[in-house]
């Protein structure tokens, strides 16, 4: 409610602090697997801490963690594998977002970038790539999905018929959504039966109120009012 809080630019990991920020990211599928979770997706989209190593628009460093697509990829790299030791491949999933410019995010190539980085990641055999599709700029995602070979999950401003063509045409072997599910606790059903959705209230989705969470009407109460 009272907007943006001034802030300090981060400053570059150190060389030696990014084992540990690989080890959390450990520490947090152990978390995951205690608590009962049967896998885990790695965040590395939308501006997120491994989005910045991968895109040279943000990564500027100059050891053996930048400069080249491999050094970028690095850290993906090494997070995954860390990662893999606690759940197993099959049961590990990545999110990438290559053209997702909020938050300042660019790179000069990112064809390039994420098709090098969806080859690396088709090594390990995991149990999906998760790309969002949303952003500035041509990109060719059928090729990063024969680049991955694996399950491949679409997600961006998809409807469900737009959804069910991209499955149909082998552009995607599934469609996440997102900002549908914020505002339809029944949008599977909604989906099943053709009826419309309700609308999202983007000014509720960054606050701790119950506006926005539980006052979106199911199916069955729409019809009753």
């Amino acid at each position: 409610p009272e907007g943006l809080k001034p802030y300090e630019l981060p400053r570059a990991l150190e060389l030696d602090e990014i084992p540990g920020v690989v080890a959390d990211f450990r520490q947090a599928a152990v978390n995951a697997k205690l608590a009962g979770f049967d896998g885990v997706e790695i965040h590395g989209a939308n501006g997120y801490l491994i989005d910045q190593f991968l895109r040279d628009g943000t990564n500027q460093r100059t050891d053996a963690y930048g400069g080249s697509i491999e050094n970028r990829a690095r850290f993906l790299k090494e997070v995954v594998e860390s990662v893999i030791e606690v759940f197993g491949a099959s049961r590990v999933g990545v999110r990438l977002s290559p053209i997702f410019s909020y938050f300042s995010m660019s790179d000069s190539n990112p064809q390039a970038t994420f098709e090098y980085a969806a080859r690396m990641l088709s090594r390990y055999g995991l149990a999906y790539l998760h790309i969002v599709e949303l952003g500035e700029g041509p990109f060719d995602f059928l090729e990063l999905k024969r680049r991955f070979g694996g399950p491949y999950i679409a997600n961006g401003g998809y409807s469900a018929e737009r959804a069910g063509n991209a499955i149909g045409r082998g552009e995607a072997d599934l469609v996440a959504f997102g900002t549908p599910f914020l505002a339809n606790p029944d949008l599977v059903e909604r989906f099943k039966q053709g009826e419309a959705l309700n609308t999202p209230d983007a000014a509720t989705f960054y606050q701790g109120e119950e506006r926005g969470y539980t006052d979106y009407p199911t199916l069955a109460e729409a019809r009753a009012q």
